[in-house]
């Protein structure tokens, strides 16, 4: 097992987990595996692999790096990753790339989690409200002090100080960045002429940090600071991150029932802007309409060749389907994010099972 985590947070997924671990998966090759990418789901990853290694007896072995959305499509590309990891769809051009050096790429939807705004203000009793337009002008470098008058509207009985506002982003390519920039280039045309939807978030404004422990590290040891996480990662390092007012004027407290609505929501969705009308199983999950929604929630995919070496591929395949089953999301569960719908396994199944061996 590993290292320990908060209890609270640590026990049903050890009760889930020794659920799962009941049966041994002892047949089949060894095979070790490396792979990387997006760091929105590296909680659970770490908890999968390491049980994934026990229920196989230790002959699968799987080397996760969180490195970014961005360099787990480059490493997947390439073959020096068996998978990678994004949480945005691969572009037109990655995917060309891909197919150029590998052939047709799968996408598999992994978890489903939302992206908080985490901040550094001391003398609050409650979160603060935030909508989707101050962000953007937060970002943009419009608002800078936390008591400016946008803010103090959305929070009349907050003591806000006359502070300036510091905003911290992903400096490597995110889909962290990803996710939050396109949300916000959905709510405000000014940050969507400026920036758009991007795993590279620009550095006019604010500070850059590596990975979502830079971000939340810095976060907490500057007064003032403001950035994006993902929720798993905001809880357990025990962050303070606020509400965002949804499409529906209510506002959402990130938490597993309002990702979960997201979910409700948006799965049934015909897929139409791009990348996500490129790639079978992908889904846009930000602003979407309904009273309990998040509106900052998406999907981590994992990356594959759909043709594999043998028994490698074996083994990687075996293990999608562990994580994307019943079992396997129950952990996803009990880490915060939302588990993927039934009828969405069955096709994920279905995928999986057009796998080819070489």
């Amino acid at each position: 097992m590993r290292t320990p985590r908060p209890l609270a947070l640590l026990l049903p997924v050890v009760l889930a987990a020794l659920a799962v671990g009941c049966g041994k998966k002892g047949g089949g090759e060894r095979a070790s595996l490396d792979a990387g990418g997006a760091t929105f789901v590296q909680p659970i990853m770490a908890f999968w692999t390491d049980e994934y290694r026990e229920i196989t007896n230790e002959k699968v072995k799987i080397n996760y790096q969180g490195t970014g959305s961005s360099d787990g499509v480059k490493k997947m590309t390439s073959k020096e990753f068996a998978f990678g990891c994004s949480d945005a769809p691969m572009s037109k051009k990655e995917l060309d790339d891909a197919t150029a050096n590998g052939g047709p790429v799968i996408h598999i939807p992994l978890v489903v989690g939302a992206v908080v705004p985490v901040y550094h203000v001391d003398g609050l009793d409650k979160p603060l409200v935030f909508t989707g337009p101050l962000l953007a002008d937060i970002f943009l470098g419009k608002v800078k002090k936390w008591n400016d008058p946008a803010l103090a509207a959305l929070n009349p009985s907050a003591k806000l100080p006359d502070l300036e506002i510091q905003p911290v982003f992903r400096s490597e390519g995110s889909g962290t960045s990803y996710v939050f920039s396109e949300y916000l280039s959905k709510v405000s045309d000014e940050f969507k002429s400026k920036v758009g939807a991007t795993k590279a978030f620009p550095d006019k404004v604010g500070v850059g940090k590596k990975g979502s422990e830079g971000v939340a590290g810095h976060i907490a040891s500057t007064k003032g600071a403001i950035g994006y996480i993902e929720l798993t990662y905001a809880l357990d390092t025990k962050a303070t991150f606020g509400s965002v007012r949804n499409k529906a004027g209510k506002d959402v407290l990130a938490s597993l029932s309002s990702v979960t609505a997201a979910v409700t929501a948006g799965m049934g969705l015909k897929q139409t802007v791009t990348p996500y009308d490129l790639h079978d199983l992908t889904y846009n999950l930000t602003d979407l309409p309904g009273d309990g929604v998040y509106p900052i929630t998406a999907t981590s995919f994992c990356l594959l060749y759909k043709k594999q070496p043998s028994a490698r591929g074996k083994a990687l395949v075996e293990f999608l389907k562990w994580a994307t089953s019943e079992e396997g999301q129950k952990m996803s569960e009990n880490r915060n994010y939302a588990p993927l719908p039934a009828d969405l396994r069955a096709k994920i199944a279905e995928k999986l099972a057009g796998v080819e061996f070489e």
